[in-house]
């Protein structure tokens, strides 16, 4: 066991600048948009005619303004004596007039000192994420502290843990110390935003826990939860901040794998290939008290990754799930990950799905932010719209409770989507792998992996018997042949199998939906091959046509139905394995081609129509040279 040595945030209690409770309301309502604006720009300058980087944040020079433009806190800057200073003059001095950073960067700050006032710069130091931050890019998004204390529930006396790889996000613990005065906040990261600093009530609920090494270094997150867990008492709430595993390696992960399973009584099958983030979650449940609740933020892909199915199955069983909420796309600050939120309490014996990807309300951001242009945000009435989903009984396509007797049937899987989406079941539905096993399917191949090197050898500028077929040659239900660009020199030897018969039903190994799928018709004298971002697969067309399963992937539940069979998150790939396992409906061979011969026409007819319509502009283009 290792020790955990804590520290408290009383070396900066000693400030001129202090907010209370009743001054931090009365700032929320103030508009610091200008400051804003206006220290981008100044930060912008600076770095474009300095030889040094940036070190210093545009909230640090608000504060800096704040201390300049007051009489009585610019005497005391001047003041020779150090001796009796408080935190924020002692900063501002060596802010200043240090060697190595007064000079270059006072002229920027001169032309701000009286342009705005103490009430803008305290705001914009309270409240702006917007700014650009050249140093630290947080993982956060806005409305996440509202969301985290409805669904934490803090009350008076808790003791609450916050793991963050980042610093701390002080809007969470303003407002959790500020709704509940009698609180214990841990953690092993301080807040680099200096807001905290400034409101005495807020640090004087902190406890920074530090777990270092031998040299002094800290340690990190991983082992100083473990650390814990082994000697501390359990806790009532906590809170995985989003970045937390954004910085961790693949043989972190096996590191800490071995260390939990040295160190713990949990099977084996549990912890083998366990993502990192399950780790987390594992210690985190083994923290908390019996009535206690923890919230996670997760990339989406852990929750339905094979690799996490015995970690999955260990939580649902013993009921440590209370519900998991898929948050909007691309709501982070700084990056592209989607996330979901897990709710964490024990003795559940279901678990409430919610879709809230579409619970945002989009802000467009100011001129000059380069982290993200449009801003998705969680305002009130998003939270409303999430809560109201997540406490009540009914289900619907936006929220679900299953009962944790149901997840032994599809692997465990934790993903909202897929929980959330109530497939009918189909009469005559059979799954694509007894297919298989009757010869109704007779083969399913990826298409052809041919090299970039090998292709560009192979490609001919002009148009041959042999086409090189990729997932761009197919739109609405048909190969496009008069847009063929690969066309090949000759079929490789090696690449003969590949070469695609009339009428194998293709479909893209890559995407997301709308998937690409394609029944090939080959022209007289042609060879075809199917990049690799194609599945070939060959039916028995007496017993199943081909244009009939194009028809049913075609539908809404045929779009659900095929997502099935995707891996991942961002970029989904096709599981042959998984598409082995999905169901369609499979009437009589006459039902299949009254309904695939309707989707022939249909699509005939809208290609008719695209050509019609290139026709037309093209006539469009030449009006002017019209006699």
């Amino acid at each position: 066991m290792e020790d955990i040595r804590i520290e408290t945030y009383k070396e900066i209690e000693d400030r001129d600048i202090k907010i209370d409770r009743e001054y931090y309301e009365k700032l929320k309502t103030i508009n610091y948009s200008d400051v804003e604006t206006t220290l981008e720009k100044t930060l912008e300058k600076y770095i474009k005619e300095s030889r040094e980087p940036i070190y210093i944040g545009a909230k640090d020079i608000a504060l800096l303004l704040v201390i300049l433009q007051d009489p009585i806190l610019y005497k005391k800057l001047l003041s020779k004596e150090d001796s009796n200073l408080s935190y924020d003059i002692k900063w501002a001095k060596y802010i200043i007039f240090e060697e190595d950073n007064g000079g270059d960067f006072i002229p920027y700050v001169n032309p701000l000192i009286n342009k705005f006032g103490k009430d803008e710069l305290l705001a914009f130091v309270l409240f702006s994420s917007n700014y650009l931050d050249y140093n630290d890019k947080k993982v956060i998004f806005e409305g996440s502290t509202k969301l985290y204390l409805n669904l934490l529930d803090i009350k008076n006396n808790d003791k609450i843990l916050i793991l963050e790889d980042k610093d701390l996000d002080s809007s969470f613990l303003i407002e959790s110390s500020f709704k509940n005065s009698n609180i214990t906040i841990y953690s092993n990261k301080k807040s680099s935003d200096i807001d905290i600093s400034l409101i005495p009530e807020v640090y004087n609920n902190i406890e920074l826990e530090l777990l270092t090494d031998e040299r002094g270094r800290p340690k990190s997150n991983f082992e100083y939860l473990k650390a814990r867990v082994e000697q501390k008492e359990k806790l009532d709430k906590i809170l995985l901040a989003p970045s937390l595993t954004f910085e961790y390696s693949k043989n972190d992960e096996e590191k800490y794998r071995n260390m939990i399973q040295n160190d713990f009584n949990f099977q084996n099958e549990i912890l083998e290939k366990t993502s990192l983030e399950w780790l987390f979650n594992l210690l985190t449940i083994n923290h908390l008290k019996d009535d206690g609740r923890a919230l996670s933020v997760v990339k989406i892909n852990t929750l339905s990754n094979p690799k996490n199915k015995n970690i999955r199955k260990y939580f649902i069983e013993n009921g440590y799930i209370e519900s998991i909420i898929l948050l909007p796309e691309n709501i982070l600050i700084g990056s592209s990950v989607s996330l979901a939120l897990i709710v964490f309490s024990k003795g559940n014996k279901k678990i409430r799905f919610v879709d809230a990807s579409n619970f945002y309300t989009k802000e467009r951001r100011k001129k000059g932010d380069r982290l993200n242009p449009t801003k998705k945000i969680l305002e009130e009435n998003n939270i409303r719209d999430i809560f109201k989903f997540l406490n009540s009984d009914d289900n619907s396509e936006i929220s679900i409770s299953k009962g944790i007797e149901e997840f032994s049937e599809n692997d465990y899987n934790l993903d909202v989507i897929e929980n959330i989406e109530v497939i009918p079941e189909f009469e005559n539905s059979k799954k694509i792998k007894e297919l298989i096993d009757k010869k109704i399917i007779k083969d399913i191949i990826r298409g052809s992996q041919i090299s970039l090197d090998e292709l560009k050898d192979l490609r001919s500028h002009e148009e041959t018997p042999y086409i090189y077929l990729t997932l761009s040659n197919i739109n609405d239900g048909f190969i496009e042949y008069e847009n063929i660009e690969d066309y090949l020199k000759k079929i490789p030897e090696k690449q003969e199998k590949f070469c695609i018969k009339n009428n194998v039903f293709l479909i893209s190994k890559i995407g997301n939906p709308p998937y690409k799928f394609v029944v090939a018709q080959i022209p007289e004298n042609r060879k075809i091959i199917a990049s690799g971002n194609f599945a070939i697969i060959e039916v028995n067309e007496k017993k199943l046509n081909p244009w009939y399963l194009a028809a049913f992937f075609m539908t809404d539940i045929g779009v659900k139905v095929l997502k099935k069979a995707y891996i991942g998150v961002n970029f989904s790939s096709l599981s042959i394995k998984k598409l082995e396992e999905i169901a369609i409906p499979v009437p009589s061979i006459e039902e299949q081609n009254r309904i695939a011969q309707r989707y022939i026409d249909a699509i005939t007819e809208i290609k008719n129509m695209k050509k019609d319509l290139k026709d037309k502009i093209q006539a469009v283009k030449e009006v002017f040279f019209e006699k």
